[in-house]
């Protein structure tokens, strides 16, 4: 009988974690409503929202250290207790499915409109998702390993079109001035969005750093990751705006993708957005599975079902059809993720809950301490 791959221990290298938090992360375009709110600011919110970040990414990794051989969904249920643990951890599950489903909309919308403007969400729809049950059977360590190839290939092309970009002379800095023209304010309005989207995505690797080899590595590697990322996401914006402007930015749904179709160089390197599209469609396809794979051991942990293969069919329909459910249109799912559901669910599930299970951690076990030493004097 073949033994089930997502049922063994999985083990993934310290490298392997590095490429998987940038090719996650990049998944997440920067929303067009930070634009809006911080204009040429924006770089200065992204530096705050880095921050941020890099300070939940220590607290998540601090809760590990506490739980090293167990996910997220299983030792909220040690720290709150087996009822209240579990009802939590079973909306943590949803919230896995709920943000499958919305990249993968963003996937389907992007693909719509840029290549397939002919071809239904659906369809795209479920091309992707049978790619990512594919991923999953053929196991998440499998899926570690070619995410470390397409990290460089990532880093590559993003390097090169920044380069590109540069020598195009499309670029006016003078787009980025007057720099904090309406004072601190807005740039600090748009900073809870990014904290919730796409630093506070890095939660979803609560799931994951159990599997890590050298669980000393994992505050270095994280922060090592999220801080490229930043750099690189941070030097985008700034170009964005340099190319763009502002005004143009707010009427674009990609600001990235419209900047790179702007590289004109001797009428003979231009027209590159294609493969940007490309690119974007795959770290669309790394953070999906991620989801994915976290909604399915999750669930399965949960649940007690002793081969979690068998959830990837039923879990892999029911995020087909949310994703189609979302919402009728890009601009209404645009408004939903930008006012609703940063403080409706992202803040409180991916900041605020891990923050309180970490005080929480910390009291228990400074009182422990402390009967041990009353008792032993």
């Amino acid at each position: 009988m073949k033994r089930n791959k997502m049922n063994r221990k999985i083990k993934i290298s310290d490298f392997q974690l590095l490429c998987m938090i940038f090719m996650f992360e990049l998944g997440a375009p920067i929303p067009i409503e930070i634009y809006k709110r911080a204009k040429q600011d924006t770089w200065i919110s992204l530096i705050l929202g880095l921050v941020i970040g890099c300070l939940l990414l220590y607290v998540i990794i601090k809760l590990n250290s506490f739980f090293p051989e167990i996910p997220f969904t299983k030792y909220i249920q040690h720290i709150l207790g087996k009822y209240i643990g579990k009802v939590l951890a079973l909306i943590y599950i949803v919230y896995f499915i709920y943000y499958a489903a919305l990249v993968l909309r963003n996937c389907e919308d992007i693909l719509v409109v840029t290549l397939y403007s002919s071809s239904s969400l659906i369809s795209i729809g479920i091309l992707m998702m049978l790619l990512m049950m594919y991923a999953l059977y053929k196991g998440f360590e499998t899926f570690a390993r070619a995410n470390e190839f397409m990290f460089f290939v990532s880093l590559f092309f993003i390097l090169l079109f920044i380069g590109l970009e540069m020598i195009s002379n499309i670029i006016n800095f003078n787009n980025l001035r007057p720099v904090l023209e309406n004072g601190w304010e807005p740039v600090l309005k748009a900073t809870p969005l990014l904290v919730s989207n796409p630093f506070g995505e890095i939660f979803i690797f609560t799931m994951i750093l159990p599997n890590l080899t050298n669980q000393k590595k994992a505050i270095k590697v994280g922060i090592s990751s999220l801080l490229l990322y930043g750099v690189i996401v941070t030097i985008l914006s700034i170009l964005n705006i340099s190319i763009l402007g502002v005004s143009e930015i707010e009427r674009t749904i990609y600001p990235f993708l419209t900047s790179v179709s702007y590289i004109n160089i001797a009428d003979i390197i231009q027209k590159l957005d294609t493969f940007l599209v490309i690119l974007t469609v795959y770290n669309f396809f790394i953070k999906i599975t991620v989801y994915f794979y976290c909604a399915v051991s999750g669930s399965a942990e949960l649940f007690g079902v002793k081969r979690s293969s068998d959830l990837i069919y039923p879990i892999a329909i029911i995020v087909l059809i949310c994703s189609l459910w979302l919402a009728p249109n890009y601009i209404e799912q645009r408004i939903k993720t930008s006012e609703i559901v940063p403080f409706l669910l992202q803040l409180p599930l991916q900041i605020v809950i891990p923050v309180i299970l970490l005080i929480i951690v910390l009291i228990r076990r400074k009182l422990r301490g402390k009967k041990l030493v009353s008792k032993s004097v």
